[in-house]
């Protein structure tokens, strides 16, 4: 796995190095994403969750193939909960099929108690991960696409998960009208999960609700567990408000 990893990281690095050529002839760039209010904070794998309300924010800067897509949450008290810096290329584009490779560090922090001095005290831990993604996607009509979906992160410190496998089957059904300026939006998916030596099968779905035009949506999640050795909520969800921004920027 280590070796998928490496591999996706330099596949990252050497399309990122060709593609600054052409994202430089290119003109148009995009600086797109969306905050989000959550009562619970799901994370990138559904199995898991912050358990309290967050704030996440989500942002892609970039061309038509390169893009730098940070995302960070954080709980509503203000600490910081995970950062995720990924760098994805998009290697396939055409009508009916896109292919995406992706890379990223990332940074997970958890609230433990230490006693210094003779007094206890709370303090941040940071937790350091590496992981690269396979993002293939196939659109099936104008509001249908199926996306198989693997990632592998690997934990740098010694004493946390070395080894985790996320592999899902996701597809989003996108645009439907429900009036005149009503639209619905469904994701679900199954995914299996392994982390060092556990794993287990998992089913999430979410939905929205947005306003033709109106930049403001709501989102609903659940994930719920099917059978797994891995320790995690047997049911899990999670309402929310997102607000969403696109801008195109072109040089002149």
């Amino acid at each position: 796995m280590k070796r998928i990893l490496m591999f996706v990281v330099l596949m990252v690095a050497v399309q990122f190095v060709g593609a600054q050529n052409d994202e430089n002839k290119s003109s148009d760039k995009h600086f797109s994403g969306s905050v989000w209010a959550t009562n619970n904070g799901i994370s990138l794998i559904p199995t898991f969750n912050l358990g309290k309300p967050a704030f996440m924010f989500n942002f892609s800067i970039g061309g038509e193939k390169l893009s730098f897509d940070p995302q960070l949450r954080f709980s509503m008290e203000g600490k910081p909960w995970s950062f995720i810096f990924w760098w994805r290329y998009q290697l396939v584009n055409t009508e009916k099929f896109r292919f995406k490779i992706g890379a990223h560090p990332a940074f997970s922090f958890k609230e433990i108690n230490v006693v210094k001095d003779g007094e206890a005290m709370e303090i941040i831990r940071v937790r350091r991960y590496l992981a690269g993604e396979l993002s293939p996607t196939f659109k099936l009509s104008e509001k249908v696409t199926v996306a198989p979906y693997y990632l592998y992160a690997h934990g740098v410190e010694d004493d946390i998960t070395q080894h985790t496998q996320y592999i899902a089957l996701q597809s989003n059904i996108s645009n439907l009208q429900l009036s005149e300026n009503l639209r619905f939006s469904l994701a679900p998916q199954v995914y299996y999960l392994r982390m060092d030596g556990l794993d287990g099968f998992y089913a999430a779905s979410s939905f929205s609700l947005s306003l033709k035009d109106f930049p403001v949506s709501a989102s609903f999640m659940m994930n719920q567990k099917i059978d797994s050795e891995i320790a995690s909520d047997d049911f899990t969800w999670s309402a929310s408000l997102v607000y969403s921004f696109n801008s195109i920027y072109r040089k002149r």
